[in-house]
């Protein structure tokens, strides 16, 4: 059992290592293509982009619940080892994904042509352009929706590696892109949403050559499709519907508030901070990612106890992670930006620092989320999650309409998500064996005791230095190794602090007797 554990602890640490290389390319090469984005279509455009990106945001509130539905019942079948059945399943959530893209690029059509007509502050001359963006965005996103089924397989088998080259061709593509528009003399806006369209393509054609060489299960029939297999994935899917539409209108919803109440300079500031948070999220997700697999996996082989203890700790290494970025970036987010955009759009920076913490937010019960999914009964879960996220939505509008500030949506966004822990506390417990008690203890008492201390070192630093770019390196190094030291004392374990000092050693003498 303990060699067991131990493979599969090294394949969780394999995949993790997969993960953060793509991770730390796409990150770079992301920021990057910000920055050139930003350059080339200009505030207003970037704005204009972020508004329409809003409206399909709202289509995963049907694509995302279908995509994660069938990863998820893909990789707990594999945990099964049913091998007919995955091939069934496979042919199954093609026909279902090529359904509900149907469905999703219509209703699209008439939303977004509504709101943009009648709803949208735009730029004057700029409604022309939004709708090709519409539409090439439609596009793209049928694409992508049709391409999950053999997502959901490369992650399902653990092939981390492949996911990483992919994800980062996927940047560097994305990034050739902004360098074509930055020397197109015609609409730059609307040449930029047509290629886009190309690069999804370009992923979809390789996802389906490299699962059917690879997966004997990734081979498409129609024969295959299974009724009642499809009903319990729609069923499955059906209750998260609830859970993702009250998401999505927490964060595309208000969005498109942000756009009726203080135009488009501001969807700029806040799709700046939606790009950094981007980045860094996908650094500390993929220890969600690489650990999602063996969650589902143990769920399906009856080991709960396992399941758990994977949850807790990938919650507390995700919370540590997301910190040791927070720290630096709250500290000099001004200077960030400059760098980085050159010209920083209004409040981009504040926007910024909240969106850090908007990240921990979802972050902190992310894999709480996994646990009740793996699980499959999510039917109460839902309920009580969409009742909670859902007030996000109204409680933004109302303070818009009072004459709040544009920035409380964050601070309403933050404090929901933090409650809805306790929902799924709560329903965690009704499911399975789970200790609170021991997840507090584990997990979020040494990470608040970590976000106390942390800032400490950093703002008695920066009192006594003047903003400028030797305060930078300055308050980067020392956020970053104080970060680093109260995340050894305090929020790992004896055990786990050993296993770091000792992998810290080895690299030491293998670099020592090079």
């Amino acid at each position: 059992m303990s060699s067991d554990i131990s493979a599969k602890n090294k394949r969780i640490a394999k995949n993790t290592i997969a993960l953060y290389f793509r991770t730390f390319i796409t990150m770079i090469v992301g920021l990057y293509t910000g920055r050139v984005m930003l350059q080339a279509l200009g505030v207003n455009d970037y704005g204009v982009y972020s508004v329409v990106g809003g409206i399909i945001g709202f289509s995963s509130l049907i694509t995302a619940t279908m995509s994660h539905a069938i990863s998820r019942y893909i990789t707990y079948t594999l945990g099964k080892g049913d091998k007919e059945k995955l091939k069934i399943m496979f042919s199954t959530s093609i026909n279902a994904q090529i359904f509900m893209s149907v469905i999703a690029a219509i209703a699209l059509e008439i939303v977004g042509e509504w709101f943009l007509n009648t709803q949208a502050n735009l730029p004057e001359g700029r409604l022309f352009a939004a709708k090709w963006v519409l539409h090439c965005s439609i596009i793209t996103l049928a694409i992508s929706l049709i391409s999950s089924p053999f997502n959901a397989l490369i992650i399902s088998h653990e092939r981390m590696g492949v996911y990483a080259y992919t994800s980062i061709a996927d940047a560097v593509l994305k990034l050739a892109v902004c360098f074509a528009i930055n020397v197109y003399g015609g609409d730059r806006l609307i040449l930029f949403a047509v290629l886009h369209i190309l690069v999804a393509l370009i992923l979809r054609g390789f996802y389906g050559w490299y699962c059917k060489k690879n997966f004997e299960e990734a081979h498409y029939s129609l024969r295959l499709f299974n009724k009642n297999l499809l009903k319990e994935i729609a069923t499955f899917s059906g209750w998260n519907l609830m859970n993702n539409s009250a998401s999505v209108l927490a964060t595309q919803g208000v969005s498109m508030l942000v756009n009726v109440f203080f135009g488009v300079v501001f969807n700029a500031s806040r799709s700046i901070a939606i790009h950094v948070n981007s980045a860094v999220q996908s650094f500390v997700h993929n220890f969600g990612t690489a650990f999602t697999p063996q969650i589902i996996k143990s769920c399906a082989a009856g080991d709960i106890a396992y399941a758990v203890r994977l949850v807790n700790r990938s919650t507390k290494f995700q919370w540590l992670m997301t910190y040791m970025f927070i720290v630096p970036v709250c500290m000099e987010s001004e200077m960030i930006l400059q760098l980085w955009l050159g010209k920083v759009p209004t409040m981009a920076p504040l926007f910024v620092k909240l969106a850090m913490f908007e990240s921990l937010s979802v972050t902190s019960g992310q894999n709480l989320f996994r646990l009740i999914q793996a699980n499959g009964t999510i039917k109460k879960y839902s309920v009580h999650a969409a009742m909670t996220a859902g007030l996000i939505f109204p409680i933004v509008w109302l303070t818009f309409a009072l004459g709040a500030p544009v920035w409380i949506s964050y601070v309403v966004y933050i404090i929901d998500f933090f409650l809805l822990n306790l929902v799924r506390f709560y329903d965690i417990k009704k499911l399975m064996p789970f200790s609170i008690r021991q997840h507090i203890n584990e997990c979020l008492k040494p990470c608040i005791i970590v976000s106390i201390t942390s800032f400490i070192i950093p703002l008695f630093v920066s009192h006594f230095m003047e903003q400028g770019l030797i305060r930078f390196f300055v308050m980067i190094t020392i956020s970053v190794m104080w970060t680093g030291l109260m995340c050894i004392v305090f929020g790992l374990n004896k055990n786990e602090r050993n296993f770091v000092f000792l992998k810290v050693k080895q690299i030491y003498n293998k670099a020592l007797h090079r």
